[in-house]
């Protein structure tokens, strides 16, 4: 099950897929056929390509893409875009989140009430820049709030925004595994969604923990289909957050003996590995 979409770059094109799918990165495989061309004095100017594979085993029994598009529309919620983003914020923020296992030091609690702000009534469109600037800021009061002093450099390539702490108290904004950073990074892209209206992601960071995070990754990844092999039974990873498990079915796509999905439901899905 595939579907092949254009757009001015390949980021325009896979979100036109991914918007009419209605599906997630994690759900499917992108292989780009064409990166496109801006050509020269007008000439030879061309639109990215991509093709968009199913691989979530959920997904593949509607037997079809036209299938997957049709129960997408037809799920379609009736709620307001300020509904789904209150929704959304609530089920990403748990009571609480543990932190980095650092003596003497209380586990981190976020919750909702405590980081609305005024701010959440402003639904109008803001330029990337500005939205980025915005976004930082909210987040950076989250901190703050968490008796976390921080200062924090936004940076923009295409339409990913990263936003870096320099903090202290590095280990209290990562947490136990990343999950406070997770959680952090789920507010602040719930935030600038609600300001910026065009297909764009928000990347938190600090002390290069992500870096860090991915060689532990897909060395894990790796350790993980020997021991499927060896075995020959599913391995199934711990929970994680979509772009974490992105990573682990990259590494793995590269090995003819190992297959990958996720199974479950947010915030609790996470990757299985069997031999194939």
């Amino acid at each position: 099950m595939y579907r092949i979409y254009t757009e001015k770059t390949v980021d325009d094109a896979v979100a036109k897929g991914l918007n009419e799918l209605g599906v997630t990165e994690d759900d499917i495989k992108i292989e780009v056929t064409d990166s496109g061309s801006s050509g020269f004095l007008g000439f030879g100017k061309r639109d990215a390509e991509v093709k968009l594979t199913v691989i979530n085993p959920e997904l593949k029994t509607y037997g079809s893409i036209e299938a997957l598009i049709e129960e997408k529309n037809q799920a379609a919620s009736p709620k307001t875009a300020t509904e789904d983003i209150t929704s959304e914020t609530e089920e990403a923020v748990q009571p609480e989140i543990p932190e980095e296992d650092v003596p003497e030091e209380e586990s981190v609690e976020i919750s909702v009430d405590e980081v609305r702000t005024d701010d959440e009534e402003m639904i109008n469109e803001s330029p990337i820049n500005s939205a980025a600037e915005e976004t930082a800021q909210y987040v950076s009061r989250i901190v703050h709030e968490m008796n976390i002093p921080n200062e924090t450099v936004t940076s923009i390539k295409d339409n990913q925004v990263t936003i870096e702490f320099h903090a202290e108290l590095a280990a209290k904004i990562i947490g136990k595994r990343g999950q406070t950073l997770n959680a952090l990074q789920e507010l602040a892209q719930n935030y600038f969604n609600t300001i910026y209206k065009s297909y764009g992601s928000v990347f938190l960071d600090v002390e290069d923990y992500r870096a860090k995070r991915r060689e532990t990754l897909e060395n894990l990844a790796v350790n993980m289909s020997k021991k499927a092999l060896r075995t020959e039974e599913p391995v199934k990873m711990e929970p994680m957050p979509s772009f974490e498990r992105k990573i682990m079915h990259h590494v793995l796509s590269r090995m003819k003996d190992i297959e990958t999905y996720s199974e479950g439901r947010e915030p609790n899905r996470r990757v299985v590995i069997i031999k194939k």
